[in-house]
């Protein structure tokens, strides 16, 4: 572990909620090549949301996981996404066929990880017609700039 690194670790063990200082060691792990632990981090920042997929390496289709009344996983373009690794794990434990991924090949198996960066873009004011909301919401206004002058 270099000198910067524990000084990244100190400063975020002082305050685990400094969200500048998680976003300033994300880019620094990413400029060491670890980009896996500068995704997580970045996560923990709030600066992007971080999934796990199943996914089968021999056609790249993801697992959408299954019910216990199935005996084979489902796989599809899409899969399942969970939010945390420990997730993905106890599924893969509930698996009752410990020589397979619910008939694939533990060795045609990999965990994807999928960041998606969070980017505020815009902020639309809302109001209530006649201040009180109705049953069917229909006196909600939010206010959208014109889309003429948007795409322009």
């Amino acid at each position: 572990m270099t000198a910067d690194e524990r000084g990244f670790l100190a400063t975020l063990d002082t305050n685990p909620n400094d969200h500048t200082a998680r976003a300033a060691y994300a880019d620094w792990l990413d400029e060491q090549g670890r980009r896996y632990e500068a995704a997580i981090e970045r996560g923990r920042a709030g600066l992007s949301e971080v999934y796990f997929k199943i996914r089968r390496k021999s056609d790249g289709l993801f697992s959408e996981g299954r019910s216990p009344s199935q005996s084979r996983v489902r796989w599809s373009a899409k899969g399942k996404a969970w939010r945390r690794m420990n997730d993905v794990r106890a599924h893969m434990l509930n698996l009752k066929d410990g020589k397979s991924y619910g008939g694939t090949p533990w060795n045609d198996i990999e965990v994807v990880l999928h960041e998606v960066r969070v980017v505020f873009t815009a902020a639309l004011p809302v109001s209530v017609a006649n201040g009180t909301l109705s049953s069917r919401g229909a006196n909600v206004i939010i206010t959208e700039p014109n889309a003429d002058h948007a795409e322009g």
